[in-house]
């Protein structure tokens, strides 16, 4: 029954915003941010930090996103500055819905006190999941096979302790399962620059793609077993030297137990055993300086990922991957944004079951969802020109009584945009060779462009509406619920 209120209150949030979007939206301001500060070229000593709002979230937490600390001396030409980069590294820590930071100065004297006031986020959500088995959304719409449904609950603890520590329980069950915990300490040690994470799971499918072909995923099903079990851990370093940059080290182990029918498919395996098991290397490195990471308008991400196999059997693969997005404020409500995404494999030859290439997660080229591109390498440029119609501020619903939930931080975008991929894929390999297979997508250049719409709003809700065209000619309206780069 409380379960029951608590999704209720959750509609009457997603549904009273919405409201607000279409009948009112010059009603709401965006929040002042920082009090205004008089700019010279003398310093200011930080006398007294205090903290407001954090019932939870321990001190220190909050203290460790701060660009200085109590007995710092800063230019004031340089405060305001300093004072911005700490609220957004605050409210990345995605703790908090709202952040703000005031200067109090003191009278007669060059100090001044630093208030922070947060609204911290409601950390304990038991979440039902319900997935169906295909890649993304819109490919299940096109069949809407409801017979192909997982469901579940997803339990994720968020804050746990209140030190920033997640706990996720994974308890999915259906056509495809899945069971599993992973759980994640951000810091071990007094300067908290050292975290360490770790976790378990057990999959079980009863369908798994074997190859492709015509550009599309092919599946081997089967409704009475499961095809494909999978037991899988991991323990991992994680490294946070300084406010932007993360590396984590992980090592994992994979045991595979497939079906014997999967022995007759060309490619799948690399030898006659059902059983792989193999232990994966694998190493992370992240810089990232986004204004606000789960829908950014400023700023830029890098990232690289080395991964390496040790395999007990012949699952070879060992890859290099990637990331770098960068974004731009042009003027006033106008941004544009680039990324780009490479990833190259180490292996010539790779088990089909561990290779992947484009038309997966985030990694795709618009316009072209309904696809997948098989191959070792491959190359994927997204750009982005869009306009606030509608910029971040903040709303306040009157039937809402608890600060986790009000106020509400609404935005709407209008977007043009134009992706490029390549995906390149060694001709003598079968199954999914070219010719074989007629995969005419691999080796060949996917343009996509459209234009679309965004919505945003508060715990990290993004709603995003495209209308796309890719090179073949094809149109399609599609839904996301990701920032698109």
């Amino acid at each position: 029954m409380m379960l029951l209120r608590f999704f209720r209150l959750i509609v009457k949030v997603i549904s009273g915003s919405l409201i607000i979007l279409l009948i009112s939206p010059g009603l709401y301001a965006r929040e002042p941010l920082l009090q205004p500060v008089v700019y010279d070229s003398s310093f200011i000593t930080i006398r007294h930090i205090e903290i407001a709002g954090n019932s939870i979230t321990r001190p220190s937490i909050i203290l460790r996103e701060m660009k200085f600390r109590e007995g710092d001396s800063l230019l004031r030409s340089d405060l305001v500055k300093q004072l911005s980069a700490s609220q957004e590294n605050i409210f990345n820590t995605r703790l908090f819905n709202i952040v703000t930071i005031d200067t109090l100065p003191v009278k007669g004297i060059p100090k001044t006190d630093i208030r922070i006031s947060v609204t911290e986020r409601w950390y304990i959500w038991p979440i039902p999941f319900f997935q169906i088995s295909d890649r993304n959304f819109n490919v299940w719409w096109e069949t809407r096979d409801f017979s192909r449904l997982t469901y579940g609950v997803d339990f994720t603890f968020s804050n746990v302790r209140g030190r920033n520590e997640t706990l996720k329980i994974m308890t999915h069950f259906g056509y495809n399962q899945k069971y599993g915990f992973t759980y994640k300490i951000p810091y071990i040690d007094r300067k908290q620059k050292l975290g360490i994470g770790f976790g378990a799971e057990v999959d079980l499918n009863h369908e798994i793609v074997v190859t492709s072909e015509n550009n599309k995923p092919v599946y081997f099903k089967d409704g009475s077993s499961f095809l494909k079990k999978l037991v899988y851990g991991y323990l991992e370093l994680i490294v946070r030297p300084d406010f932007y940059t993360t590396h984590t080290m992980r090592v994992s182990y994979n045991y595979y137990d497939f079906e014997d029918r999967l022995l007759g498919v060309p490619g799948f395996f690399f030898d006659e055993s059902v059983i792989q098991q193999f232990a994966t290397i694998n190493y992370f490195f992240k810089n990232d300086k986004r204004d606000v990471q789960f829908y950014p308008l400023k700023g830029y991400y890098i990232d690289v990922e080395f991964n390496y196999t040790i395999p007990f059997m012949e699952a070879h693969n060992a890859y290099i991957k990637g990331n770098f997005r960068k974004y731009w404020q042009l003027h006033q409500r106008w941004y544009w944004a680039s990324g780009f995404t490479g990833k190259l494999s180490l292996e010539k030859e790779q088990p089909y079951f561990l290779q992947q290439g484009l038309g997966y997660g985030r990694e795709f080229v618009r316009g072209y969802e309904y696809y997948v591109i098989d191959g070792q390498h491959f190359a994927l440029l997204k750009n982005n020109l869009k306009f606030a119609l509608l910029p971040q501020r903040l709303a306040r619903l009157g039937f809402i009584n608890t600060s986790k939930f009000n106020p509400i931080p609404l935005a709407l975008y209008i977007n043009a945009f134009a992706d490029v991929g390549y995906v390149y894929n060694y001709q003598d390999q079968n199954p999914w060779n070219r010719s074989i297979n007629n995969n005419t997508l691999q080796n060949s250049l996917l343009v996509g462009y459209g234009v679309g719409l965004d919505f945003t709003t508060y715990y990290d809700i993004v709603i995003r509406m495209e209308i796309s065209v890719n090179a073949m000619g094809s149109a399609g309206f599609y839904l996301h619920f990701m920032a698109p780069i």
